[in-house]
């Protein structure tokens, strides 16, 4: 179920219970290693909810991303079956934090006040290292973080540039 930043809180509240899994990706060109990445969240709890950066965070990326806009891929994530609910990361919201770093201002403004309302139980990331407002954040709710590796030879760029190529 694709969803609002206003059901975060509610699907926290409604399962006190559960273990609550947040992953987040581009999940551009969806491919094998996406859906590693996805079996191996929905493994560690009861409920995943997966954000898909939007179109804007993207762009980061180089000129030519994304392929897909934001409701292609949160559509295509939303469909698999492991996942439970859908988000699109694509507002800024401040949370009232003062001096946050300016290195970290961006994933503060993007992922602080959504934590705060989803309160998860378990972050997948990848193992590039979280802003430390985030990685604070994540200790006090009780967050368990868990690294999960790309599946070797699989990625997005990859798969443009073997497609640049072959139109060579």
């Amino acid at each position: 179920m694709i969803i609002t930043y206003e059901d975060l809180s509610r699907i926290r509240k409604e399962n006190p219970d559960k273990k609550i899994v947040m992953l987040k990706g581009t999940f551009d060109l969806f491919h094998m290693g996406h859906l590693n990445m996805i079996r191996r969240a929905k493994a560690l709890g009861d409920i995943l909810v997966v954000l898909v950066k939007c179109d804007e965070a993207i762009k980061l990326k180089g000129p030519d991303r994304p392929i897909e806009d934001e409701q292609q891929r949160a559509s295509i994530v939303d469909a698999i079956r492991y996942v439970d609910y859908t988000l699109i990361a694509d507002r800024k919201i401040d949370a009232g934090i003062p001096d946050v770093p300016e290195e970290d201002r961006m994933q503060y403004l993007r992922y602080y006040q959504l934590v705060s309302d989803l309160r998860p139980d378990v972050l997948i990331k990848p193992s590039k290292k979280l802003p430390d407002i985030l990685m604070k954040l994540y200790n006090e709710i009780g967050t368990e973080i868990h690294e999960v590796e790309e599946t070797k030879g699989v990625s997005t760029t990859l798969l443009i540039k073997k497609i640049r190529e072959s139109q060579n």
